[in-house]
């Protein structure tokens, strides 16, 4: 999937590549332990340089977003901005998953610095 999503991000609009991802959430018991073995083997993988031309953050998001869909926990994903300096000429973005309205498996120096643009589903 990791191989897959830089050109599926170049050629996709985001609405299509996320229904195309999206598993919808899975009738299966959670499990935190296994939630936690694939939060930090992603994790892991996208350490290597090969990874970072679209940003962690959005890969990170994106490959979570589906296996954690299909582990039984109704993550949502969330995109948004934020201005860096006082003029809109510099800002950032970034994207996230959420759980029960809260941010999920995020930095907390990241949380509640962005404003949220689009979220899915």
């Amino acid at each position: 999937m990791l191989i897959r999503l830089p050109r599926q991000i170049r050629r996709e609009n985001l609405t299509d590549m996320l229904e195309q991802i999206d598993p919808g959430v899975q009738p299966v018991p959670r499990d935190p332990d296994k939630m936690q073995k694939t939060a930090g083997f992603i994790d892991s993988l996208l350490r290597y340089r090969v990874f970072r031309r679209y940003g962690v953050c959005l890969l990170r998001s994106l490959v979570l977003f589906r296996f954690l869909r299909l582990q039984g926990w109704p993550v949502e994903i969330h995109f948004g901005i934020r201005r860096l300096s006082d003029d809109m000429t510099d800002i950032t973005g970034h994207s996230w998953l959420v759980l029960d309205r809260e941010p999920f498996l995020e930095e907390e120096c990241q949380q509640g610095t962005f404003t949220t643009t689009f979220s899915y589903p």
